[in-house]
């Protein structure tokens, strides 16, 4: 099978960085139009009736469980992909059904739990009883309609770690578009009011489905639903993933309860830096996404040297780029705060934010690239580890300092864990690397 790039050879003489930023930049475009989603949805909900308000205060922490399940099932299908491409097998579909099996079946777990734990988790938040009706079937619509979704989503992943990354773009913003149209469609066609949203992940999942197989025609794929097998490679490469998003959701409670005596403009300006920290972090996870691609697809029975060229071409784009952004948040702090926040004193907060992040940006994105990067080529665990230990000291020291703690110290001590949490995760992956394959 010939590999889908050019310049790259086993021996390991040319460059990694060409073909991972032409695959990075595809990548970037599919997780743009994802997050342009993300925005719509939440401004959709925002624009209904009251019951609504209470859809978004819950969407939040539902979205990441739903995030947690599909960015497993994602990761795992690219890797796998990748693995079978790399050996010049037409099987990449083989592992597939087995993953929807349990992806899906995950997410109507997850359906069947919030059901049946709705009424203190309804408490919590002070839903209206008279709204928790219509509240609950919105989250058990959402979770069920994403099973559908699954199947564009795993395609796209596979079309990924073929290589195929300008393809798997293209259905990333065909999905996007198809949700948004539906989305308004039947808003304004249909009574469903918020129901609108999970109907539009339905519609456009079909759809985009539908085209995803088509796409991945020619390509075999298991003749069983479940293949003991492929749960292992789920295990081992989305697993990981998985408890790492609900860990990250985890922490920033932590973090709300280390500012638990601060005021109210701090703990909202400080949350809104974390905000649009977290739009900037796509260019990381594009980065390490395509580097990984590459490195996947790259022949070689001993993989260290591979993984290990990868890991330094990770390094040598992502921190120019984030440098740049990092920048520009610095020098635009003061008009991006205006921007983001109406009220002065949360403005100023969040612009004291960008004062001492944005000079460590470059180091940030350069530690989320390498964890991405290595989730991708099959180290999810080690990811994982490098992770739960980082977050688990930054908690700790957070934790011991004297209350109250106001965002100002809470920032500063972020970029300081910043630029120590990019050198130990550096020379950690490094040696792990050299340690293993």
């Amino acid at each position: 099978m010939t590999l889908p790039y050019r310049g790259i050879d086993g021996a390991g003489k040319t460059s990694f960085v060409a073909p991972a930023i032409r695959f990075s930049a595809s990548i970037l475009v599919g997780l743009l139009a994802g997050l342009v989603l993300q925005v719509f949805t939440l401004a959709f909900l925002g624009r209904l009736g009251e019951e609504a308000l209470y859809v978004r205060a819950i969407y939040t922490p539902i979205g990441f469980l739903v995030l947690a399940v599909t960015e497993g099932l994602v990761v795992a299908a690219q890797v796998s992909a990748g693995i079978a491409t790399r050996s010049g097998r037409r099987d990449t579909l083989r592992p597939l059904p087995t993953f929807l099996v349990l992806g899906g079946g995950a997410l109507i777990l997850t359906a069947g739990v919030f059901a049946a734990a709705a009424a203190p988790i309804m408490n919590a938040l002070e839903v209206d009883p008279a709204d928790r009706g219509a509240v609950l079937v919105f989250v058990v619509a959402v979770c069920l309609a994403t099973v559908v979704s699954l199947v564009p989503l795993a395609g796209g992943a596979v079309l990924r770690g073929m290589g195929r990354t300008v393809a798997s773009s293209v259905l990333s913003v065909g999905f996007t578009l198809l949700s948004i149209g539906a989305m308004v469609v039947l808003r304004i066609w249909t009574d469903l009011g918020m129901l609108a949203v999970p109907g539009s992940t339905l519609v456009a999942g079909v759809v985009a489905g539908a085209a995803s197989w088509w796409q991945l025609r020619g390509n075999t794929a298991a003749g069983s639903w479940f293949r003991r097998h492929a749960a292992a490679e789920l295990w081992m490469f989305g697993a990981p993933v998985a408890i790492t998003f609900l860990m990250l959701s985890s922490v920033n409670f932590g973090y709300l309860r280390v500012l638990r005596n601060a005021t109210s403009a701090d703990i909202a300006g400080f949350n809104l830096g974390q905000g649009a920290s977290s739009f900037f972090m796509v260019v990381a996870i594009a980065v390490g996404s395509g580097t990984a691609i590459v490195a996947n697809l790259r022949q070689g029975e001993v993989r260290q040297p591979i993984d290990g060229a990868g890991l330094s071409a990770v390094v040598r784009i992502s921190l120019p780029a984030y440098a740049a952004i990092g920048i520009l948040a610095f020098a635009l702090r003061d008009p991006l705060s205006r921007l983001l926040a109406v009220d002065t004193n949360v403005a100023r907060t969040t612009a004291g934010y960008f004062r001492w992040m944005g000079p460590t940006f470059a180091v940030f994105g350069g530690t989320l690239a390498v964890l991405t990067y290595l989730e991708q080529v099959g180290r999810a665990r080690t990811a994982l580890l490098l992770n739960a230990v980082y977050f688990a000291v930054l908690l700790a020291v957070a934790f011991l300092l004297p209350q109250p703690v106001g965002s100002d110290t809470l920032t500063r001590l972020l970029a300081i864990s910043n630029v120590v949490g990019f050198l130990t995760c550096w020379q950690s992956a490094r040696y792990l690397i050299n340690r293993t394959r």
